[in-house]
């Protein structure tokens, strides 16, 4: 019995390792385009110009020529997909078109940021391409990297919100209790909100929890996220929402009814222990009468 454990045990551990092994081994040696950063930001008045640069790396054995190329992105509502278009103006310009890098070398791309003197304050946005030709084992595949730059015209930025939807369920019963909100950036620049919510009820209260995300102007963003559970169960007012950069904040509650599953067969077990004292009581009746 002993025996069979021990070849169990150690059968187990050679598959974690066969199953880990390479994988690590992979994650170890990188392969192929970098670039960096993968974001940028920048501010700019109008009728200025600013000089930048990005990096990009050959993390391959061969050299290889990397292409450069720039286009405007923006997304789409409420699943912020990302999409590309051709630059509708002038205002990015890359200084070199191509570059040749050998294996493990890196060169610092300039471009040049140009804003019109006529230029409306807000938000622009843009991606900076790197592209090349890669073959491994015969096959050759073109990979693609790319770095996203969040330009503002300084002047009248506006950053407002609106709240277009919310949602949170009226009972729950998992670690973790799911929300939503739709929101709308109704301003003319991008910002960051803080998204978070919490429970309070009679013996205790969950604390506040929550992540930030990106609102680009003019799209509406569809955020789900979750307020860890209490341990005991009960009614519990819910408050979930979103701060803004600017300070604006949405706040929403709501009651709920939490269950958790440990404490329906607590219930369940004591129902069934009363039901086993009162049939037992009424046998004994029985006997003694």
């Amino acid at each position: 019995m002993l025996r069979s454990r021990l070849l169990s045990a150690l059968l187990l551990v050679s598959v974690l390792f066969a199953s880990v092994g390479p994988a690590a081994a992979a994650s170890a040696k990188n392969k192929g385009l970098l670039i960096s950063p993968l974001k940028s930001y920048a501010a700019m008045d109008a009728g200025t110009q600013k000089s930048s640069n990005f990096t990009v790396a050959n993390l391959t054995e061969k050299p290889i020529t990397v292409d450069l190329s720039l286009k405007q992105f923006s997304v789409s509502d409420y699943a912020y997909n990302f999409k590309f278009t051709e630059p509708g103006n002038k205002w990015l310009a890359i200084q070199t078109k191509s570059v040749l890098l050998q294996p493990s070398e890196n060169k610092k791309i300039a471009y040049i940021i140009t804003v019109p003197a006529a230029s409306a304050p807000g938000g622009y946005y843009y991606t900076l391409f790197a592209s090349a030709n890669l073959s491994t084992d015969g096959l050759a595949s073109t990979v693609r990297a790319a770095s996203l730059l969040y330009l503002t015209v300084n002047g009248k930025l506006i950053q407002t919100s609106k709240p277009v939807r919310s949602h949170m369920s009226h009972f729950a019963y998992k670690s973790d209790i799911p929300y939503s909100i739709d929101v709308k950036n109704t301003g003319n620049v991008h910002y960051f909100a803080y998204f978070s919510g919490h429970l309070s009820g009679f013996l205790m209260h969950t604390t506040p929890v929550g992540t930030s995300h990106l609102l680009l102007p003019g799209t509406t963003r569809h955020v789900g996220a979750t307020i860890p559970a209490p341990f005991l169960p009960g009614i519990y007012k819910a408050r979930y929402g979103y701060k803004t950069d600017s300070g604006a904040t949405f706040m929403n509650s709501t009651y709920l009814l939490f269950v958790p599953p440990w404490s329906v067969a607590a219930v369940l077990l004591l129902v069934f222990a009363l039901y086993r004292v009162r049939v037992h009581r009424k046998k004994r009746t029985i006997k003694e009468g």
